[in-house]
């Protein structure tokens, strides 16, 4: 109990400087005095209020959304180097995303982002649908059946992707390139206000899960035995990955690596209890994401580089160093 607290206190203060931090980075330098005390309007208080508040908000409900998808993922797939992304989720919304940037002057619905997102989501949903019916065998869904499925389902998306950037144009190209890179550039108020139910959900939900997948990691004849509905669970979690994943992916892009080693991080220094561990996920990988978005703000400034990129090279280094000082990669 003791190691728990001091790491939510440790993750606390770590979310608080991430967002100070976050807000303080970029080309135009906001003091604290004219965001709280300066009654006059200032270019410095619009930019925070109209541009940088809004992306903070954003990245933080992402960040935790993502790795907590990607907690929910290990726990089912009773698997630390499993992530969302595994099953097709990911690349169901990039396909369906490409079709909408490539072909959206042809379909009459997709006339704002708002029904991009949508469209995007449904592409998840449908690939996930598929993966879980395909995996299905004797009325029981396979896990490794469903890993398999998801590999196969990734590679047919990423050539639907190929075939739509061979027939794009060079503006649709360039939006097709930046969003399989991860930006948070498009972030509003709009975006945050449509979407904050979706991504608030995990904060809400992990309560009533946390104990069936506590159950869960005992293995499924176990769980069954002590009288959990193994099947409902597992439908229900592949579901709530769906939607957190879908929703991000299709909202702001492909952002690699939060869903795989932040729950990674916290199941290594506070244990396997879902209960905290849910929780504490969605806070650190909110506040990593936070933070690597104020990064790429600052890197090359007047410019940005995609948040995705920052993430893989902050993810991808310390979670090879994580699995080094395991000594082993399961």
């Amino acid at each position: 109990m003791k190691k728990e607290i001091t790491f939510f206190l440790i993750v606390g203060i770590f979310f608080a400087l991430s967002i100070i931090l976050n807000s303080q980075m970029g080309v135009i330098r906001i003091s604290v005095y004219d965001i709280f005390f300066n009654p006059q309007e200032t270019l410095e208080k619009t930019v925070f209020y109209e541009l940088r508040l809004p992306r903070i908000l954003l990245s933080l409900l992402i960040g935790g959304s993502l790795a907590w998808s990607g907690a929910l993922s290990q726990g089912l797939f009773r698997n630390p180097i499993v992530e969302p992304g595994l099953i097709g989720i990911t690349a169901g919304a990039a396909l369906f995303a490409a079709i909408a940037i490539v072909l959206g002057s042809h379909l009459s619905f997709l006339n704002n982002l708002f029904s991009i997102v949508l469209f995007s989501f449904g592409g998840a949903v449908a690939v996930c649908l598929m993966a879980f019916i395909t995996a299905r065998t004797s009325g029981k869904t396979m896990i490794n059946h469903l890993l398999l499925t998801g590999v196969a389902i990734n590679i047919l998306c990423l050539s639907g992707i190929g075939i739509l950037s061979y027939i794009a144009n060079e503006s649709q190209l360039r939006s097709l390139s930046s969003w399989n890179l991860g930006s948070l550039a498009g972030a509003s108020w709009s975006n945050v206000n449509k979407f904050l139910i979706i991504f608030l959900m995990p904060i809400f939900i992990s309560p009533f899960i946390a104990k069936p997948m506590n159950v869960l990691l005992l293995g499924e004849r176990e769980a069954t035995h002590v009288g959990l509905k193994t099947e409902g669970i597992k439908v229900f979690l592949i579901l709530l990955i769906c939607l957190s994943v879908g929703s991000s992916v299709a909202l702001v892009g492909n952002i690699a690596f939060v869903g795989l080693f932040v729950p990674h991080i916290v199941r290594m220094v506070i244990g396997q209890d879902n209960r905290t561990l849910l929780f504490a996920t969605y806070i650190l990988g909110a506040s990593i994401l936070c933070l690597a978005d104020g990064i790429c703000r600052t890197i090359v400034q007047p410019t940005e580089i995609p948040v995705g990129v920052v993430m893989s090279f902050m993810g991808a280094p310390v979670f090879i160093s994580l699995l080094r000082r395991r000594g082993n990669f399961t």
